[in-house]
């Protein structure tokens, strides 16, 4: 038998929650895309591709799963390629009967990318798996001590590591007031919860002041290590709205804000602090009740690109509530603009649409996106095979006619020539023919989500094109305004 590989992904909601923000390394469509390209670098012909989302690993009670048990034991496939033993399974018993049981009764070669483990290379005397679960568990448990200890010292201290914009440490690393950076800081809750200005304002008067930014000050002035690989060079409205909504300035600290799912752990009086409560809460009124800051939260900007340049659009909220605007900005000249409102409805009716298609028959709402999407091109590899296979028949009875000489040259010249092109055609379909299988994987994966989000339609206008939508290209503007855009839908991108 040819190397025929069955390739196998799985992600658990226990898996989904435990990636944060690094989702998308993990994925099931990432899982597949690296198993389908390492495949094609070791020309493995790909027999299927199976995969199970959202099922958990401790058992062996997937449809996808027993799908390919059952392929295997019809010898279907030779090779099963995994990305890690984990996506087998969680259990080790289960895992290592599988492993080295399963697999080696029904000659199966199984090779584990992560793992670096290929069954036909493996000669240890010693259990990959075994090897595998300690290697894990070992990792796991120093985790969790790292954690409980992280957790102690949050509940008790200030956990000061870099020192804040207004501090600077002493030479046993506490943390003291810096007076020049404090008196900016006092500076920018004044203009904002005295005076009433926006960060925007704030920051510009700070630029005209000539003020050094955070990251300037501290590594120019303090001689402290940056942060960041390119120290900012101006302020803007961000950068002090991350300092006027900063609570720790009042003296005390909120630890773990942005590392784990835990409450945030509130420790009072910890330091010496540099404004006081009535001052940061009349800021955080100011700030809440400032329309330009809410309005920047709720809009599409990040979804609408510019086909020429691939830029995305920028979103101005108009004094005039009648009037916002999207627009495209380049070497700091506005190059067109379209009207917020307009933009917004046409893509919300679409949105619905998507919806209510999906409703009424999502079979037939697949099948049409998927034709959309694959352009008509051939998915069934056998089709392919078998037409390859009967054309090289007819190119070797030609050879042998025109051998036997029952055909002329120039005939044979003639029809050899259609007949090469044709193989030569079939071949690179069939090269290609993997590449769509896994697209055609991922884009099921993506539908079937697409489907179970759409269960919790939102209500709010913004947050349901963000659901249904990816990508909205502006193609082109004419000179009446009119726009002409092409719409991606979340689960078109493969």
């Amino acid at each position: 038998m040819k190397n025929l590989v069955a390739i196998y992904a799985r992600l658990s909601r226990e898996d989904e929650d435990k990636i944060d923000g690094n989702k998308e390394s993990r994925s099931i469509e990432n899982q597949i895309k690296g198993l389908t390209s390492f495949a094609n670098e070791n020309s493995f012909e790909i027999f299927d591709i199976y995969y199970d989302d959202g099922y958990t690993g401790a058992n062996f009670d997937r449809p996808n799963f027993q799908r390919m048990l059952n392929d295997m034991k019809n010898k279907k496939f030779n090779i099963l390629l995994v990305k890690d033993l984990s996506r087998i399974g969680r259990s080790l018993y289960k895992v290592g009967h599988f492993v080295e049981e399963v697999l080696p009764q029904n000659n199966i070669r199984l090779i584990s990318i992560n793992d670096k483990y290929d069954s036909s290379k493996y000669n240890d005397e010693d259990s990959i798996v075994l090897r595998t679960f300690l290697n894990d568990y070992y990792l796991k448990d120093f985790r969790k001590k790292m954690r409980f200890t992280r957790l102690r010292c949050a509940k008790t201290q200030h956990l000061n590591y870099y020192p804040k914009y207004g501090y600077n440490f002493d030479k046993d690393r506490k943390e003291i007031i810096d007076e020049y950076s404090a008196g900016i800081v006092r500076q920018i809750f004044d203009l904002i919860g005295n005076q009433g200005l926006s960060t925007v304002k704030v920051a510009q008067v700070l630029n005209e002041q000539g003020v050094l930014t955070r990251s300037q000050y501290a590594t120019q002035v303090l001689g402290l290590k940056p942060l960041n690989r390119v120290p900012s060079k101006e302020w803007n409205g961000e950068k002090v709205w991350e300092i006027a909504k900063d609570y720790e300035y009042c003296g005390h600290s909120i630890n773990w804000k942005n590392h784990i799912k835990e409450e945030q752990i509130l420790l009072r009086n910890t330091h010496l602090a540099i404004i006081d409560e009535e001052l940061f809460e009349k800021t955080q009124t100011v700030i809440s009740n400032n329309s330009t800051v809410k309005a920047k939260i709720n809009h599409i900007g990040k979804l609408l690109i510019d086909r020429k340049t691939g830029k995305h659009l920028l979103f101005n909220k108009s004094h005039s509530l009648k009037s916002n605007r999207y627009f495209l900005r380049i070497d700091n000249r506005c190059q067109y603009k379209i009207n917020a409102d307009s933009i917004e409805k046409i893509l919300y009716t679409d949105a619905l649409n998507v919806i209510e298609c999906c409703k009424f028959d999502k079979v037939r709402f697949y099948e049409i996106m998927k034709n959309k999407l694959f352009n008509g091109k051939e998915f069934d590899k056998s089709k392919i095979e078998a037409k390859l296979k009967s054309i090289n028949n007819e190119y070797s009875s030609l050879l042998e006619r025109y051998f036997n000489q029952l055909v002329t040259e120039e005939i044979f010249e003639n029809k050899s020539k259609t007949l090469l092109m044709k193989i030569k055609e079939l071949e690179m379909q069939k090269e290609t023919c993997a590449d769509i299988q896994s697209k055609l994987a991922i884009f099921e994966v993506k539908f079937q989500k697409f489907l179970e989000e759409i269960k919790n339609e939102p209500k709010d206008m913004i947050e349901l094109i963000k659901l249904v939508i990816s990508k909205v290209y502006i193609n082109s503007i004419d000179k009446d305004k009119n726009v002409d855009i092409t719409i991606v839908y979340k689960f078109e991108e493969t």
